[in-house]
């Protein structure tokens, strides 16, 4: 639907009540609704409104007409480095937001990730994420198997590394259509998961792609969070030199000149 002051066009979100009861959802919603308030960056899906009536719940959010990354990696899109590169980047500022906010997302996947018209990407579905409080230990098991980190699957703390973690996954899936554990139940998945060391390499990538990006996944899927790309803060992920040409800036306001990396979504 159209707003009629500035023309921006909405995208509006039904819930039912009785499905979301039935499905125990219900603290889910109210969550995300509670925390979408307080954010508003150019590369998550804004929050404008929010309702309900008898029989749903409404939410009014950006509309991003791109379809979500699951469907693209689900029909064997192949992406080129250059386009991974800047799908990543745009991840890496709406969780540097969400960090400063004082928020982990937690359910960082393919499914969570809706481009824009012009191929960015925004994050949505802030149902389990949590926010940070001094004194409060987070070490609930939720998220999505493949997805989440070591320290969530052992219920040890999490904290905005377990984040880092969830993009090393995305950022393999990207380059191999696949993810690094893989299992037919959530228990194969995580005896995977702490049992299997990524080491990607020169040899084991494919072709075209550089060294850098391999580098890039190994250290942010290193098991033990404190050795994790991103342990020191999130500069240390921004400054890894595979993204030393970034345009951060650039990406944040939108004003990037994406001719030379076509990817209509």
């Amino acid at each position: 639907m159209e707003h009629k002051k500035d023309k921006k066009v909405y995208a509006m979100k039904e819930i039912s009540k009785v499905k979301a009861f039935i499905n125990s959802s219900l603290d889910s919603i109210i969550s995300e609704n509670n925390f979408l308030k307080k954010l508003r960056y150019s590369l998550i899906a804004n929050l404008y409104y929010s309702f309900h009536d008898k029989e749903n719940l409404y939410l009014i959010l950006d509309y991003l007409p791109g379809g979500d990354l699951r469907y693209y990696i689900s029909n064997h899109t192949h992406f080129k480095e250059s386009q991974i590169k800047f799908f990543i980047s745009c991840i890496i500022l709406s969780i540097n937001y969400i960090h400063k906010n004082n928020i982990i997302h937690r359910d960082l996947k393919p499914e969570n990730l809706l481009f824009d018209s012009e191929g960015y990407i925004h994050v949505t579905d802030f149902g389990i994420s949590r926010e940070i409080k001094e004194g409060l230990i987070i070490n609930d098991v939720s998220g999505t198997p493949g997805y989440i980190s070591p320290e969530v699957i052992i219920g040890k703390p999490q904290n905005e590394v377990s984040d880092f973690f969830s993009i090393g996954i995305i950022t393999y899936e990207l380059i191999f259509g696949k993810r690094p554990f893989e299992g037919k139940n959530k228990k194969e998945i995580a005896d995977r998961m702490l049992n299997t060391r990524i080491n990607l390499d020169g040899n084991n990538i494919p072709k075209n792609f550089s060294k850098e990006v391999a580098d890039f996944v190994n250290r942010l899927l290193k098991r033990k969070n404190n050795q994790r790309l991103g342990s020191r803060g999130i500069d240390e992920i921004k400054n890894h030199e595979w993204l030393e040409d970034v345009d951060w800036q650039g990406i944040e306001e939108k004003n990037i000149d994406l001719t030379n990396m076509p990817f209509i979504p």
